[in-house]
């Protein structure tokens, strides 16, 4: 069939500073795509919000935007993808009922200093197989509870991010295995919400709230007459219940199988693998259903990738060089030569600050910049070796690179030579989005399951193989990160300062 006749689905994808909105066809190309920055606003408190109605306008506008001439009727079903964790709520008529709460936000960090200093962390970590942090939607939802009664009492639904989307497009209140059990809301072995977690914190009605759940491949509703009549979709069309966007990712970097370890490299460093058993030790940040509950997805990660080096251009080089100028300024730097370390903490988590270390006057642009480059990989590399834990120690056959760090084949390199194992780098420039479109390819009868979608649509462009005189540089390297990393953390613990 020719490529202008293929059946196309809508891929949603919800990230932290923008919606992207992308048409795929049936075999997976990127037909178009279109952008939509929303706002998110960052309060000196830690708390980290995104006005509901703003946020769904700002989508509507790319919807629209990327359905141009006859494309609205060819597309077959939607899929959407956003980030996980955080809350959105909702009153009985789907209007929201307080701005959303982002991932990052910190309110809730006290719920869960409070459950881990009571001793009842464990519980609560053998129940849903986590451990407890401040951004993660079972712990913000019992901030909520607690600080906010009068939301609560006019809230009917908690939603994800991407479940927000699917009800302004469907008026169906759902979400999937992965936003539920990657949210900490759910028992992963019987693969249904846990009211014991709840219990635990004391807030078993909150239970009410929560959404059914269908698996990711399943259709969460339909397209509505009125947003029919709004974006030229077909009314009727499967939205799917699709996936969070760590698992969105992950599929639709081809990761169905415990022998490839997603690298996502954007704001946030996060590794994600599929693991052959259920986790009873060393609770991971992440640990959900994945692939309509085949599998399990663990992942480990911090805001601490790609996201450093746009800082760097912008406020230390005041934009005078874009990405690619500085991949090919930082190629100029030996793999063997001296030069200094970058801790990649821009962003976090406290107590950790990004820092140049051991810089000598024969650094420069080039070696700072591969500094940078090297520092992300050595925190990607860091959260890997956490993850092997659930492997037995053992490594994949290969990584799958994803984000911003994979457009550059300098970056890829160093990303092999760091953890001497090949990378893969997937043939489209929104692998999340890919990931959702895969998920709506099978919701819309396309293909029959996750895994002969995957098959059909997600393929690699470039393998970078480790070149064995850089990963004995690199070896090195990494050691002596670790060993300045651990010993500026010792520092910043025992004085904390606003300087």
């Amino acid at each position: 069939m020719s490529a202008s006749y293929l059946p196309l689905v809508l891929a949603i994808d919800a990230g932290g500073t923008a919606v992207k909105v992308a048409l795929f066809d049936s075999t997976g190309r990127l037909v178009s795509h279109r952008n939509a920055e929303v706002t998110t606003e960052h309060y000196p408190d830690g708390r980290v919000e995104r006005d509901g109605d703003a946020f769904w306008q700002a989508t509507l506008t790319a919807i629209r935007d990327v359905l141009e001439g006859d494309t609205a009727g060819r597309v077959v079903a939607v899929g959407c993808t956003g980030f996980g964790n955080g809350i959105f709520l909702v009153d009985q008529h789907g209007q929201p009922t307080r701005p959303g709460i982002v991932s990052v936000d910190h309110r809730a960090q006290p719920i869960a200093d409070r459950t881990i200093a009571a001793g009842q962390d464990r519980a609560l970590s053998d129940e849903n197989g986590h451990r407890p942090w401040g951004g993660q939607t079972l712990i913000q939802l019992a901030g909520l509870a607690e600080n906010e009664p009068a939301v609560m009492a006019k809230t009917r639904w908690g939603l994800a991010c991407k479940d927000f989307i699917r009800f302004c497009l469907t008026q169906e209140a759902l979400t999937d295995p992965s936003d539920a059990s990657g949210g900490g809301l759910m028992n992963l072995d019987r693969q249904d919400y846990s009211v014991e977690a709840f219990e635990l914190l004391g807030h078993r009605p909150l239970t009410e709230k929560l959404p059914p759940v269908v698996n990711s491949s399943a259709i969460g509703g339909r397209i509505t007459a009125g947003i029919a009549q709004l974006t030229g979709l077909r009314e009727g069309i499967p939205v799917a219940g699709s996936m969070m966007d760590v698992a969105s990712c992950a599929l639709g970097a081809g990761v169905t199988s415990p022998d490839r370890m997603v690298f996502i490299a954007g704001t946030w460093a996060i590794n994600a693998i599929e693991v052959p058993r259920p986790i009873s030790e060393n609770y991971p940040l992440l640990n959900m259903l994945y692939r309509d509950g085949a599998a399990r997805l663990v992942a480990e990660g911090s805001p601490s990738s790609a996201a450093n080096l746009g800082w760097y251009l912008k406020h230390a080089l005041g934009n005078r060089i874009g990405v690619d100028e500085a991949m090919n300024i930082a190629a100029g730097c030996p793999v063997d030569s001296q030069r200094c370390f970058f801790m990649p903490y821009i962003h976090g988590p406290d107590p950790y600050q990004g820092s140049f270390m051991r810089l000598r006057a024969t650094d420069n642009e080039a070696s700072m910049i591969r500094a940078i480059c090297e520092g992300v990989a050595f925190e990607h590399r860091r959260h890997a070796e956490a993850l092997l834990v659930h492997t037995d120690g053992t490594w994949p056959e290969a990584i799958r690179l994803t984000g911003g760090a994979a457009r550059s084949p300098l970056w890829a390199q160093i990303f092999a030579d760091t953890c001497n194992r090949p990378v893969e780098v997937v043939d489209t420039p929104e692998v999340g989005a890919l990931g959702a479109a895969i998920c709506a390819a099978v919701a819309g009868g396309i293909y029959t399951s996750l895994e002969q979608a995957t098959a059909a649509m997600s393929r690699i462009l470039r393998r970078h193989e480790p070149v064995a005189e850089n990963v004995a540089v690199l070896q090195a390297r990494y050691r002596e990160f670790t060993r300045l990393d651990q010993g500026i953390k010792a520092l910043l613990d025992v004085q904390p300062s606003d300087y």
